[in-house]
């Protein structure tokens, strides 16, 4: 690639299903292991709760059958607690994705993202967004998106039919990689 290439131009306008994609993926990545923990924490936690209420049962009747069963209805209380609260998360998760979005003005308009040799930049009609590529830790492309990350957690989202071709998506991601290693290396350096 030559030392100054032309910039690339691109219009994007996003809709909610390239948001909850891109939800999701930010998702994704803060999943981690203290997540997988906590979640085989409390699934595990059945088990006492289980023998809790066995014991309890066995010092109201002697009957075996009687035991047995409010060991296993406890079991199955606490596991679908579990799977309601669950769900009740999810929901939440939902609603506040949906609130941060109709509270974001102009979320869904159409909004010019530029890469060139130096920076990315948004422009849309309320605002103005500008990050110089040491700034973007990694490019990725998947679920029909290209994500420039910055830092861990946030990323400039260009959703795939934004681009004229496959082609044309490949180049900007090889473009952006570059970029992204080229930073990284002069950073490296000093």
């Amino acid at each position: 690639m030559s030392s100054q290439s032309r910039p690339i131009e691109l219009q994007v306008q996003l809709s909610a299903d390239d948001y909850r994609r891109y939800f999701a993926l930010v998702g994704k990545r803060q999943s981690n292991w203290i997540d997988l923990s906590i979640y085989a924490g409390a699934f595990f936690a059945a088990i006492p709760v289980a023998l809790a209420a066995r014991a309890l049962a066995a010092l109201e009747t002697s009957s075996p059958i009687a035991i047995e069963l409010a060991g296993r209805f406890s079991l199955f209380a606490f596991f679908a607690g579990l799977i309601i609260l669950g769900l009740a998360f999810s929901i939440m998760r939902r609603r506040a994705i949906a609130a941060t979005l109709s509270a974001t003005p102009n979320a869904f308009d159409l909004k010019t993202v530029v890469l060139d040799e130096n920076a990315v930049a948004i422009t849309g009609k309320l605002s103005q967004a500008r990050w110089s590529w040491p700034a973007i830790s990694r490019v990725t492309a998947e679920r029909g998106l290209v994500l420039l990350w910055i830092g861990s957690q946030s990323a400039v989202v260009i959703p795939d039919r934004a681009f004229a071709s496959a082609e044309a998506r490949n180049d900007a991601v090889a473009f952006a990689r570059a970029r992204i290693a080229q930073a990284q290396s002069a950073e490296a350096s000093s």
